[in-house]
């Protein structure tokens, strides 16, 4: 199979995406306050509806010109786990990774809800992929979803950020259209294989992602039958599809499959991570979706004798004080060496008052595409 984005350009060159990248990244920080009086730090950003209608059909164009299953190379990429609204945090990691079009990013959902600017967040990645298809890969997370940003954040700040509920939840909705054309999992350089929760006991191989055969065994009866998961999808309540995002592992002493406590989808062991993986030929699984105590120190828990490594990548999330992590991944024939990034929640504070996170390039973008006649790829950097 090819690899995802070798028809795309290397660069997007789209005047609208790139003035609303620049907004965003060029914004100053500000403070807001909490429920309980804690610090907040946003962006100082307006985003206005018509960006956003113009930014989201785009980008459900995109989405839907890619497979389910994304094929992606073996050059060097950094997979980041769950954002959750988390702006500043965003910007830190890519400063800190080199962004795009110098490193490659795997995102792997959830870059809604719980946060406090989701809208930010979800706008920002939206045009990085847009702009450097080659280099950005957005997963679908559970939050990527309307039941799920019903309850837990995001259809509110699409309500508060325009003080109009009829434009907010015209905005919430077009979100949930472009959600819905996202894909479901990713392999990397054919040994690393990534989605937002796991995998599914109605998968028997990595392909039946783009074409399922599943036994009907809920009607007891020995046949089988060929699911494609069609987009735009909205996420069901059991399935392939909705197991990608809402699975989990069991705990290390379990094994085999489970019902989750989620009251959702599956738990798998180990004895299913090993089966998978040899019977796809996989060296590492990467997930998200799941912050457990033993990650608050790493931001990451590696299990089942390596094969599994879960990843969470929202610092101080909801005010746990948990530290956070994201991974660098390189690849040498047929070995894959995995290096973490760590982002101590005590370093979670503002920049300096005189330091503003930008696109270094961007300003002189234009003058520059000018007088050369060409464009100039982005550094994000610091002015």
């Amino acid at each position: 199979m090819a690899s995802v984005g070798e028809k795309l350009p290397r660069i997007n060159h789209d005047d609208e995406v790139f003035a609303l990248m620049h907004k965003i990244l060029s914004s100053p920080i500000h403070t807001v306050y909490g429920e309980d009086l804690e610090k907040i730090y946003q962006l100082n950003v307006e985003i206005t509806p018509n960006e956003i209608s113009k930014l989201t059909e785009k980008m459900r164009r995109m989405f839907l010109e890619q497979p389910v299953l994304l094929t992606i190379g073996n050059d060097p990429i950094t997979v980041v786990a769950d954002m959750h609204g988390q702006s500043i945090h965003l910007l830190r990691i890519l400063l800190s990774c080199e962004a795009p079009p110098a490193q490659k990013f795997l995102f792997l959902g959830d870059y809604v809800d719980r946060g406090s600017q989701s809208i930010v967040v979800i706008c920002l990645l939206f045009c990085l992929k847009h702009r450097y298809p080659h280099h950005v890969f957005l997963l679908r997370g559970n939050h990527e979803d309307i039941n799920t940003t019903l309850n837990y954040g995001f259809y509110d700040e699409c309500l508060d950020q325009w003080r109009s509920e009829e434009i907010g939840e015209t905005m919430w909705k077009t979100f949930i259209e472009t959600f819905n054309c996202m894909p479901l999992a990713a392999v990397i350089g054919g040994k690393v294989f990534c989605s937002h929760g796991g995998i599914s006991p109605w998968m028997d191989t990595i392909e039946d992602i783009n074409s399922v055969k599943i036994n009907n065994a809920i009607c007891l009866v020995k046949r089988s039958f060929s699911v494609q998961i069609e987009r735009p999808l909205v996420v069901p309540p059991y399935g392939l599809a909705c197991d990608l995002l809402w699975s989990d592992p069991s705990q290390p002493e379990k094994n085999g499959w489970g019902l989750s406590h989620r009251g959702i989808s599956f738990t798998y062991g180990k004895s299913v991570v090993d089966e998978f993986c040899a019977k796809n030929d996989i060296s590492l699984m990467i997930r998200g979706h799941q912050l457990f105590k033993e990650m608050y120190p790493q931001g990451s828990v590696i299990r089942f004798g390596g094969r599994l490594i879960s990843l969470f990548s929202a610092l101080n999330y909801e005010g746990h004080r948990n530290n956070s992590s994201v991974l660098k991944l390189d690849f040498s024939g047929s070995r894959v060496k995995v290096k973490q990034i760590l982002y101590r929640c005590r370093h979670y504070a503002p920049l300096k008052n005189h330091e503003i996170l930008a696109c270094r390039d961007m300003k002189l973008a234009k003058q520059q595409e000018k007088r050369r006649g060409s464009r100039m790829d982005s550094v994000i950097g610091k002015i």
